[in-house]
């Protein structure tokens, strides 16, 4: 358990550093250490369908970073995560959770286009998961995946005032045009 909590926390700083960084590859880079390592202290907490799900998050991270990710991978991480998922799951509805987190951004990770709509995409995905924790008495990543949530939050709302007060600018350039 002490194990499963310590790999937790080091996977959050990653998930932290991929609400912050700027590169769509170095976030997903980011996001694929910090999958890897869930995944790792899944098996200290006995989390089969985490475990499952987690696994296949990292490789599809990997896969988005290195720029390889066509809708034929995304349909086929999608099916994977869904028959994955099913076959580990062991605590019901419950369980299901962390696979609707990781098709919800496997499928976005092909769609989304720019930072805004990405850090959207990890804002959901981090919600479920954090709801799923609690579910499932993970105290420790519940929690650190709450302060990235706070992150991911503030990242976003710097980066919508940013994009708002540059539409302001640049409409009020063209004015004096």
């Amino acid at each position: 358990m002490i194990i499963g909590n310590i790999l937790s926390f080091f996977a959050a700083l990653f998930m932290v550093a991929s609400c912050v960084v700027k590169r769509k590859q170095a976030v997903f880079f980011c996001q694929f250490l910090e999958c890897a390592l869930l995944a790792v202290a899944s098996v200290f907490f006995g989390s089969l369908a985490g475990m499952t799900t987690l696994v296949l998050s990292a490789v599809r991270n990997l896969v988005v970073a290195k720029g390889r990710y066509t809708k034929p991978v995304m349909v086929a991480f999608v099916i994977l995560t869904i028959v994955a998922g099913l076959l580990a799951n062991t605590r019901g509805l419950v369980g299901l959770l962390p696979v609707l987190a990781t098709v919800e951004y496997t499928i976005c990770c092909h769609y989304i286009e720019g930072e805004m709509a990405t850090k959207c995409s990890i804002f959901v995905n981090v919600l479920l998961w954090i709801v799923y924790s609690f579910l499932i008495c993970d105290f420790s990543t519940a929690i650190s995946d709450s302060i990235v949530l706070v992150v991911d939050t503030v990242a976003i709302v710097r980066l919508w005032r940013s994009e708002r007060s540059g539409c302001r600018r640049e409409g009020a350039a063209e004015e004096h045009i």
